[in-house]
C-alpha cells in the first residue's frame, strides 16, 4: 500500500510542478494577444467587393475609389496578421528555450534531491523529474513550428546528453548499493 501512495504522490508532484512552471512562464512572459496587433474590425473578413456591389447612381470612378478603399483595408488587415504571426513565432521560439531550460533544471534538481538526504524521497525526485521531462516535451511541441531546426537540434542534444549523464551516474550509484 505504501508503494501505491508513494506513486500517487510522485504523480501529484509531477502535475503540480509542471503546472506551476507553465503558470510561471505565462505570468512573466505572456503570449502575444491578437487584439494588440489588430483591431476588432480587421478581424472580421469583409466580403469581396466587385463592380456589382456599387450603387447604380455611382459613376465608374466613384465605384473604383470605393473598391480601392476596400483594398487599403485588406492591406492593413494583412499587415496586422503578419505582425501578429511574427510576434507569435518569436514567442514560440522563446517559449521553447525558456521551457527547455526550466525542464532541464527540474531534471537536474530531481537528481540532486536523491543525494541530499538519507531519507528516501524517491517519489519527490521522480515527480520533479517527470515534470521536467513533460516540460521539455511541451517545449518542443509548442515551439516546433517557430524554432529553427539547428536550435532544436542543439537544445535537444544538450538535454539528451545531460539526462543520459545523470542517468548513468544514478545507475552507478544504485549499483554500488
Amino acid at each position: 500500500m505504501s508503494k501505491v501512495v508513494s506513486a500517487v504522490f510522485g504523480i501529484g508532484i509531477a502535475v503540480v510542478v509542471y503546472v506551476t512552471l507553465l503558470l510561471g512562464i505565462q505570468a512573466f512572459y505572456p503570449e502575444p494577444e491578437y487584439e494588440d496587433f489588430c483591431t476588432e474590425k480587421s478581424r472580421i473578413a469583409e466580403p469581396f467587393m466587385g463592380y456589382e456591389t456599387c450603387e447604380d447612381s455611382m459613376t465608374m470612378g466613384e465605384c473604383r475609389r470605393k473598391m480601392s478603399d476596400t483594398d487599403i483595408k485588406e492591406e492593413k488587415r494583412d499587415e496586422c496578421y503578419e505582425s501578429y504571426d511574427t510576434a507569435r513565432d518569436d514567442y514560440g521560439r522563446n517559449f521553447f528555450i525558456i521551457a527547455s531550460i526550466l525542464g532541464l533544471l527540474a531534471v537536474i534538481t530531481s537528481y540532486f534531491l536523491l543525494g541530499i538526504t538519507s531519507i528516501s524521497i524517491t517519489n519527490i525526485s521522480s515527480g520533479i523529474a517527470a515534470s521536467g521531462i513533460i516540460m521539455i516535451l511541451w517545449a518542443f511541441m509548442r515551439g516546433w513550428e517557430s524554432t529553427d531546426e539547428k536550435l532544436k537540434f542543439v537544445v535537444g542534444f544538450i538535454i539528451a546528453t545531460i539526462v543520459i549523464f545523470l542517468t548513468v551516474k544514478l545507475n552507478k550509484k544504485e549499483g554500488k548499493k
